[in-house]
């Protein structure tokens, strides 16, 4: 196993490995525990609840954005409950009023029905923001009735 230790190592590793002076380890895990000490800090450390508690949707923000940012940092924390999960999400809807009331009357039970009734809500939004936009380019380029018009 000591012969793999080294081939498993990018650059950085190498040069702390070789920077050790001999015998500086009487075991494996005296040699675990001090490639941790060192390399911690570089690593990206899993979230955790609060994390994902602090995700709130912005005003003017996309639904799928908020439901993005959400779960990208959802699959970051390893152990986290449905409920959990579901509370934070609901906590961090200040601008969606209608998905936050659907929500709250109809709890859903797993994360993935959560998202799934989050996702219908965001095309819902999303299909209502074209109606509008395509209802107010229709009404720019309508002509005056003709008893309105200047002669």
């Amino acid at each position: 196993m000591a012969n793999y230790f080294p081939v498993v190592l990018d650059q950085a590793g190498h040069q702390w490995l070789r920077g050790l002076p001999e015998n500086s380890f009487d075991s494996w895990d005296e040699l675990r525990q001090a490639f941790i000490d060192n390399f911690i800090a570089t690593c990206e450390q899993p979230g955790n609840k609060y994390d994902l508690e602090r995700i709130r949707d912005r005003k003017n923000e996309p639904l799928h954005d908020y439901i993005r940012r959400f779960s990208d940092m959802r699959l970051k924390i390893p152990k986290i409950s449905h409920d959990e999960a579901i509370s934070a999400f609901i906590k961090g809807l200040h601008f969606h009023e209608a998905l936050r009331s659907k929500l709250l009357r109809k709890r859903p039970f797993t994360v993935a029905e959560l998202l799934a009734t989050a996702k219908t809500y965001a095309d819902a939004d999303d299909a209502e923001k074209l109606i509008r936009e395509d209802v107010r380019g229709t009404q720019q380029n309508e002509q005056p009735p003709r008893a309105f018009q200047q002669p």
